[in-house]
């Protein structure tokens, strides 16, 4: 694993083409006029949005097909109301990033509440810590819970196909966040220096990986990535597990549970692996809990 000694290349910056720009100027249109409603009638709109277009699209397809084979238990008007649940949750999720300024200058006040027993860990003056959730609820205001107490979070991020919309994504962060790393080798850096300085980084942990070891999620082998579980064992810092849910339109809930102790040597595959078996096992906990609000549109698992 690198250290923060580790020279790290330049990333290559993506070349911007044309469909980049129309994307992007589709997404300030949208961004400018979500901002100028309230925050309800935004993410209203955003449901509507999500439920009506979703099921024309791929991944409606796909959200489909991973939601049958992960709970087969469920009957097929069952999984269809989560569909319409998931999309309309994603489409909230996409308008309310344009009510992020200004809600973040209010604190969410009388939006968001905050609670659990990981909160006081994640806050610890010069104390490292990890805090880990998946794509449920409003993910996005876990590390805003984190800032809006005193202790912005690095945010480990997948960056977008769309290097415009990567940067106006960036701005919107850049409020709420400590710095922003993107995911892969160019970010290793600055995450193990933010570790290394007491900080407390915080990591989206339930997408699919190229090279991650194949963990169990809901019964299926999935690749996970494999950095949350080392950085913890090298640098001797607490995982914290959050998550984010929606109570009821856009009022939400962030809860940050019981800090882990991760024990083990990072160079350890078994270590590792065992470690990310509970970690994939605590995900799919919230996602049966509220199976609606997580997005199966994800290529989770192999075809």
């Amino acid at each position: 694993m690198a250290n923060a000694d580790t020279v790290v290349p330049a990333p290559t910056p993506k070349p911007v083409k044309l469909r980049h720009h129309i994307e992007a100027a589709l997404a300030v249109a949208m961004m400018a006029g979500a901002r100028r409603l309230s925050l309800r009638t935004a993410s209203g709109i955003g449901g509507w949005l999500g439920r009506t277009l979703g099921p024309l699209t791929k991944p409606w397809r796909i959200a489909a097909r991973n939601l049958a084979r992960a709970m087969p238990e469920k009957s097929g008007a069952e999984q269809r109301a989560i569909l319409r649940q998931a999309f309309d949750n994603f489409g909230r999720v996409m308008i309310e990033y344009a009510q992020f300024p200004k809600l973040w200058r209010s604190r969410w006040e009388n939006v968001l509440a905050v609670e659990g027993e990981g909160l006081s860990a994640a806050l610890q003056e010069k104390k490292a810590a990890i805090v880990f959730t998946a794509h449920i609820g409003n993910w996005e205001l876990v590390p805003m819970a984190l800032a809006a107490r005193g202790k912005p979070a690095l945010l480990v991020y997948r960056a977008p196909n769309n290097p415009l919309v990567d940067a106006m994504i960036g701005r919107v962060r850049a409020e709420y966040t400590a710095a922003l790393a993107p995911k892969g080798a160019e970010g290793l850096r600055q995450i193990v220096a933010h570790i290394q300085s007491g900080g407390t980084v915080f990591m989206v942990v339930d997408q699919k990986t190229n090279t991650g070891p194949e963990i169990p999620f809901f019964g299926r082998g999935a690749r996970t990535g494999k950095a949350v579980a080392r950085i913890a064992m090298k640098y001797g810092c607490k995982l914290i597990p959050a998550h984010c849910e929606r109570i009821d339109g856009a009022q939400f809930k962030v809860t940050f549970e019981q800090p882990w102790s991760v024990e083990g040597d990072a160079g350890n595959a078994d270590h590792v692996n065992n470690a990310l078996i509970r970690l994939n096992a605590r995900i799919e906990d919230w996602v049966r809990a509220n199976p609606g609000q997580w997005m199966w549109m994800h290529k989770r698992w192999p075809d």
